[in-house]
């Protein structure tokens, strides 16, 4: 009975973890004390279930060893702060123990390591959806709708607001605006590589020409031209910039960013 009892603390000890860590990731927070917080669950995990009591009393028992938990390993200042990481311990308790039960249905009762395991995987699979779920919120922050006029042509693109894109026109000084492959050829209406191949074709270009350009986007020359008109719209405002400067960029900024122009620092 006793190494039953050492299993099924470790089981809980390890659960505990994976949930304050995921809780701690969700809202940016590292938990501090966070053994003693899982310890504290994990005992109460293991010796609630022993005595007789009552359903209401064994979730007033769980609620308030969540909000010591919460208390423990978070910045808890107000009852704001109280509430969001209750909830994410709360929800991530479920996630975790309805992984936990999911299988238990499907191959019935599983030895600690499994369980562990099946913990584990969920804790990668959690994991890596708040990194994604991070790196989509960062994104969208720098994000904008962008309208490029050139001639005959209206472009519609996401713009992506680079603060590293410090490029400049050297002989207007002019900043240079970013943009792809596949945005280059709506606007050209042919393939960038003829341009590139063959020089001449750039005088097809409003004030087409070449510029060096450094480890920004790539050693060698960069072409350039000029629009009509950039709209930029942020958070529903627009504003226009007349007669910018487009730099094609042979880089693969595209799918990374999910966006096809990168703006200027200067015009951010």
């Amino acid at each position: 009975m006793e190494i039953v009892i050492e299993y099924v603390l470790i089981e809980n000890l390890i659960i505990n973890y994976f949930i304050l860590s995921c809780c701690g990731a969700l809202f940016k927070v590292k938990p501090k004390f966070w053994f003693l917080s899982a310890f504290l669950g994990a005992v109460i995990a293991l010796f609630l279930p022993i005595f007789n009591f009552p359903v209401s009393v064994k979730i007033i028992v769980m609620m308030l060893v969540a909000i010591i938990m919460v208390c423990i390993s978070f910045p808890v200042k107000s009852f704001k702060d109280f509430a969001f990481y209750g909830f994410g311990l709360i929800f991530l308790t479920f996630v975790f123990g309805g992984a936990c039960y999911m299988v238990t249905m499907w191959f019935g009762a599983l030895s600690t390591l499994v369980i562990c395991l099946v913990c584990l995987a969920t804790f990668v699979a959690v994991k890596l959806f708040l990194k994604r779920l991070a790196k989509k919120r960062a994104l969208a922050s720098f994000t904008c709708s962008v309208q490029i006029a050139c001639k005959d042509k209206v472009v519609e693109e996401v713009g992506y607001i680079d603060s590293a894109n410090v490029l400049y026109d050297p002989i207007t000084s002019a900043p240079i605006v970013l943009i792809s492959k596949e945005v280059f050829e709506k606007i050209s209406g042919e393939d960038y590589l003829f341009y590139m191949l063959k020089k001449q074709r750039i005088k097809r270009l409003p004030y087409g020409h070449f510029v060096n350009v450094g480890s920004a986007v790539g050693d060698g020359k960069m072409l350039v031209f000029m629009a009509d008109k950039l709209t930029i719209t942020e958070k529903g405002r627009a504003r226009e910039v007349e007669h910018p400067l487009l730099g094609l960029s042979l880089s693969n900024f595209s799918k990374t960013l999910n966006a096809g122009v990168l703006i200027h620092s200067e015009l951010a």
